[in-house]
């Protein structure tokens, strides 16, 4: 037995000893190793996108210091261009009080042989110290930057073109959203990154609203549904004004929902307002007028029933039914009442009836021409009580042989009573009639011994007169 076990010694005895010798050699080194790294980062040993294995503390910031002094960062714009800033742009200086230490002291080092198999990545914040404002005049300084080159997004939106109604998508413009464009780079510098998508960096204002927008098209629902009206109108000086889907759509309620809908009182609400705006560009009744006599001269006269007036009420009425039942008219005129006014000679037109006061002269002028004229008595001029009113008015009827009558009197008489052959009033109860008790006319005879207030014209002409004028005739009257 005991030569038996001598043999395997002396068979074994040469493989233990290397093995000996290999596990004090491994020890050696490791313990080498761990002397070695004991003052220096670890192999693999990645800071922010750089190496600094198997450097000290001192060395490592060195490196990184050269790194961060020398950094500069490549903007991508949208429009696929760049610009780099540099590091005096960047604001951007190496921050010495930085946690490199501890990141030394967290290393394992009993493990230090590890980085010869793997690298370890480490990003640091604090390694840099960043000026905002450098960094923000920097950014400023870019190409891009330019105000010119500062477009701001649009949002999206509903149009309304040729009737219809539709979503015109949103823009996304260049205007830099410089709060989150500096906080990005700021990031994208600790990181040690070389470039920077300004568009995945949030860089760029936004527009507030984008075309699947759920508001946007409830009301753009809502608006082919309840604003397809389209009305115009024209106005005596020529101006248009229209009312259509482009007004309307901005009537609609919003509710809890989101949905959009037409609520009568609003829309009653809103085409009052509109209504009576377009009542101060169509009523004319008592309006000032100036224009030329057939004497050659200017005239100014005020006051009269002559001309239009909006029917306000009746108006709203009409345009809430033809909004309800999305129907359209074009050259629309407003219910009225009164006389839509020609735009031509302060409003008379071309045919009208001129009665000029102080020369006790008419002129009935058609066409433009003088097709009869005739010296009148009017309105007792000393009796404040029997003028004749200036103003413009129009024939309101025709009639053949009325009789005339003052005020009725106590004891049951009229103040007078004239039968007259061609009765053409213009002004409530005055009006132009023949006058068969009158032998001479025109002068100064109103002076003292005129009319009650109306036109007094010789027989022959009355006559002449009535067959030629009609009801709606505009009549001047001036002074």
């Amino acid at each position: 037995m005991t030569k038996k076990k001598n043999n395997w010694y002396s068979n074994h005895k040469k493989p233990v000893l290397i093995c000996g010798i290999v596990v004090l050699v491994l020890l050696i080194v490791y313990l080498a190793g761990m002397l070695y790294y004991n003052d220096k980062f670890l192999n693999g040993t990645m800071v922010n996108g750089s190496d600094v294995g198997g450097m000290t503390l001192q060395k490592a910031n060195d490196q990184l210091s050269k790194k961060v002094n020398g950094q500069s960062l490549k903007l991508i714009f949208n429009d696929g261009q760049s610009e780099v800033l540099q590091s005096a742009q960047l604001g951007v200086s190496y921050n010495k009080d930085n946690s490199l230490n501890q990141l030394m002291k967290n290393q394992n080092k009993w493990a230090w042989f590890i980085g010869f198999f793997k690298n370890e990545k480490n990003t640091l914040t604090d390694l840099i110290q960043i000026s905002d404002e450098n960094l923000t005049n920097g950014i400023a300084s870019m190409e891009h930057a330019k105000e010119e080159n500062q477009i701001a997004p649009t949002d999206a939106c509903i149009q309304y073109k040729d009737g219809n109604f539709s979503i015109i998508e949103e823009t996304l413009g260049s205007k830099f959203n410089i709060e989150e464009l500096v906080k990005n780079i700021k990031v994208a510098l600790s990181e040690g990154k070389q470039q920077l998508d300004v568009t995945k960096a949030n860089g760029y204002v936004k527009p507030q609203v984008y075309k699947d927008d759920q508001d946007l098209n409830n009301q753009l629902k809502a608006a082919n549904e309840y604003c397809l009206s389209a009305i115009t109108y024209t106005t005596p000086k020529g101006k248009e004004i229209a009312l259509d889907g482009s007004t309307l759509i901005t009537w609609l309620n919003k509710q809890d929902d989101g949905s959009y809908t037409k609520d009568e009182s609003v829309f009653k609400e809103k085409l009052t307002a509109f209504v009576k705006e377009l009542a101060s560009q169509y009523n004319s009744i008592g309006a000032t007028r100036t224009f030329t006599g057939k004497d050659g001269q200017s005239h100014t006269v005020s006051g009269g029933t002559y001309g239009f007036r909006v029917s306000t009420d009746s108006e709203v009425s009409a345009l809430l039914k033809m909004i309800n039942e999305n129907k359209s008219e074009n050259n629309r005129i407003p219910e009225h009442t009164g006389q839509l006014p020609s735009g031509e000679n302060g409003g008379l037109g071309t045919t009208y009836l001129e009665i000029n006061i102080t020369k006790q002269h008419l002129w009935f002028v058609k066409d433009g021409s003088v097709v009869l004229e005739s010296d009148f008595v009017s309105g007792k001029e000393s009796d404040p009580t029997r003028l004749t009113p200036s103003g413009t008015y129009y024939i309101y009827n025709k009639e053949r042989n009325r009789v005339l009558r003052g005020t009725k009197q106590p004891n049951g008489k009229y103040e007078y009573e004239s039968p007259v052959s061609y009765w053409m009033p213009f002004n409530k109860g005055i009006g132009l009639h023949d006058a068969s008790w009158r032998s001479t006319f025109g002068r100064d005879i109103y002076i003292n011994s005129g009319s009650h207030g109306c036109i007094n014209l010789p027989t022959g002409f009355a006559g002449s007169l009535y067959s030629q004028i009609y009801v709606n005739l505009p009549v001047v009257v001036y002074r």
